[in-house]
C-alpha cells in the first residue's frame, strides 16, 4: 500500500506582493516552499509465521530484492519436505517404468529373433520336404494306375486326394469305435464269462511259455551247465504243460455261441483297427511337401513365435504407457513441489524496490499473520514536493514546467524538478470572499517530481522551489 508522508503545509514566501499589479512586480520569479515527500509502501507477508530474523532497521537504505525479514512456518516446511519426497518417489517410479520398458523391448527383440529362427527352420524343412516329394510328383505322370482305376494317377489334385484320405480316416475311426463297442458288449455278456476266463488263462500261459522257451534256448557256459539246464528244462516243461491245458480248455469252449460271438467280435475289431491304421498310412503317404507333418510342425513353431512377438509387443505397449503415466506423476509431484517452494519462498520478505525503511513494527519471535503490516518502505526514486500558489499566480504554472529546488542541507546546490500535477480546486479559501484583498488567500496545490539527486534528498526535508530560471 502506498502512503505519503503527511506534513503540515509550510508558510510559503512569495517574492512578489500579491495584490500589486505593476510591471516590475510581475517579472519577479515565482517561489514557494514545501516538504519533500516519497511514496511509502507497507510491506506485509503473504503467509503467516513466527518472525525468525529481521535484517533491517528504521533508516536503512535497501535495494530491490534485499531480504528484509524471514518467518518460520513448520507446516509449510513439512509440506515442502513431503512434496520433495513425492517427487523422489515419482522419479523412482519413472526409472522403474523405463527399466521395465527396456526389458519389454528386449523381450520383443528376442521374440522377433525367435520368429526369424523359426521361419528359417520352416524354410529348410519345406525345402527338404519338397525335395523328398519330387519322385512322387514325377511318378504320377509315368506310372500306370491300378487295374481298378479308370483314370490316370495325375487326374485328381493333391487337395482332392488329401480330402478323400482324411474322409477315409474319419470313417475308419468311426468304424473302429463301433467295433470296440461291439467287442466290449461281447465281453460284458454273462454267457461269455467262461470263455473270457479261458482266454485270460490262455494268454497268460502263452506269455509264460514264450519266456520259458527263450530261457531254454539261451546259451549257458560249461561250468555248472547241467544244474542250470535241468532247472530250465523243468520250467519249460511246466510252462508247456500249462499252455497245453489252457489251449485244451479254450478249444472245448469254441463250440459255444458265446465263444463264436466273442471270436467274431475280436476278428471284426482287428479288421477295423487295421483299416484305420492303413487309412492313416495312406493319409501320411499323401502328406508330403508342404503338407508333410514336419513341415506343418515347423509352421506351427513359426506361428507360435509370431504370437510371442505379439505378446511381447503388447507388453512393450503397456510398459510405454506406464512410462507416460509415471511422467505425469513426476510432473504432478514437481508441480506440487514448485507450489510448496513458492509458499516457502514467501517466508522471506524482500524489498520490492529501492528505498529507505521508515518504520519497523515487528520483533523476532512475534507471530505475524498474512497481510499485517510489518515494515514501511519509502521509494526514494520517486521523490516529489508539493507547494501552494496563490490564485493570482496560478496562471503562471503549466504541466511539464521546470523548476529549481534548494534544501538547507545543501545550500550551495540546486536540484531540478518538473511540474506533474496542478490542483483544479482551491484550498484555504475563506467562507465569504468579498474583496480583492481576501482573494489572495485562495491557493492551489502544485506537485513537482524531483529528478535524481544522487541520494542526497530525503523525505521530510524542507525545500524551496523556484519556478522558471532562478
Amino acid at each position: 500500500m502506498l502512503r505519503k508522508f503527511t506534513f503540515l503545509a509550510l508558510i510559503f514566501t512569495l517574492a512578489l506582493t500579491a495584490c500589486s499589479g505593476t510591471p516590475a512586480q510581475k517579472t519577479a520569479p515565482l517561489e514557494a516552499s514545501g516538504v519533500i515527500e516519497a511514496p511509502e509502501i507497507t510491506l506485509s507477508p503473504e503467509v503467516g509465521g513466527v518472525v525468525a530474523e529481521i535484517f533491517v532497521s528504521e533508516g536503512d537504505a535497501v535495494k530491490t530484492g534485499d531480504p528484509l525479514f524471514r518467518l518460520q512456518n513448520d507446516l509449510l516446511e513439512a509440506q515442502y519436505r513431503q512434496a520433495q519426497a513425492a517427487v523422489e518417489a515419482a522419479q523412482a517410479a519413472l526409472e522403474a517404468a523405463k527399466t521395465n520398458r527396456d526389458l519389454a523391448q528386449a523381450a520383443v527383440d528376442a521374440a522377433q529373433a525367435a520368429v526369424e529362427a523359426a521361419q528359417a527352420q520352416y524354410d529348410l524343412t519345406l525345402q527338404d520336404a519338397r525335395a523328398a516329394e519330387e519322385p512322387n510328383r514325377v511318378a504320377i505322370w509315368r506310372d500306370e494306375p491300378p487295374d481298378a482305376f479308370n483314370l490316370p494317377l495325375w487326374y485328381f489334385t493333391r487337395d482332392e486326394k488329401l480330402q478323400a484320405a482324411q474322409n477315409e480316416v474319419q470313417q475308419a475311426q468311426e468304424a473302429l469305435q463301433a467295433e470296440q463297442d461291439n467287442y466290449q458288449n461281447a465281453l460284458d455278456a454273462s454267457s461269455a464269462a467262461d470263455v473270457r476266463s479261458a482266454e485270460e488263462r490262455l494268454v497268460k500261459a502263452q506269455a509264460a511259455f514264450q519266456v520259458a522257451e527263450d530261457l531254454l534256448n539261451r546259451e549257458v557256459s560249461q561250468k555248472n551247465k547241467e544244474d542250470i539246464s535241468d532247472y530250465v528244462q523243468t520250467l519249460y516243461d511246466s510252462a508247456k504243460a500249462e499252455l497245453d491245458a489252457a489251449q485244451l480248455d479254450y478249444d472245448q469252449l469254441l463250440s459255444t455261441q458265446a465263444a463264436q460271438d466273442l471270436l467274431e467280435a475280436r476278428a471284426r475289431l482287428s479288421v477295423a483297427r487295421e483299416r484305420y491304421e492303413l487309412a492313416l498310412d495312406r493319409l501320411e503317404a499323401l502328406q508330403t511337401g508342404p503338407d508333410a507333418p514336419d513341415v506343418r510342425a515347423a509352421w506351427a513353431v513359426v506361428q507360435q513365435a509370431q504370437a510371442g512377438v505379439a505378446q511381447a509387443q503388447a507388453g512393450l505397449s503397456q510398459a510405454e504407457a506406464a512410462i507416460t503415466q509415471a511422467e505425469k506423476g513426476v510432473a504432478e509431484a514437481q508441480a506440487a513441489l514448485d507450489a510448496a517452494q513458492v509458499q516457502r519462498d514467501k517466508l522471506t520478505v524482500s524489498a520490492p524496490t529501492d528505498g529507505v525503511i521508515t518504520t519497523r513494527s515487528i520483533e523476532v519471535g512475534e507471530v505475524l499473520e498474512p497481510g499485517v503490516g510489518a515494515l514501511s518502505l519509502a521509494r526514494l526514486k520517486d521523490l516529489t514536493v508539493t507547494v501552494y500558489l496563490p490564485e493570482n499566480r496560478y496562471g503562471e504554472i503549466s504541466l511539464g514546467q521546470g523548476a529549481t529546488l534548494r534544501v538547507d542541507s545543501f545550500p550551495d546546490e540546486t536540484f531540478s524538478a518538473t511540474v506533474i500535477a496542478i490542483s483544479d480546486k482551491a484550498e484555504y479559501t475563506p467562507r465569504n470572499v468579498q474583496t480583492k484583498e481576501e482573494r489572495v488567500n485562495t491557493v492551489y496545490a502544485v506537485k513537482l517530481s524531483i529528478e535524481e539527486s544522487g541520494g542526497k534528498l530525503k523525505p521530510g526535508m524542507p525545500a524551496d522551489v523556484t519556478f522558471g530560471n532562478p
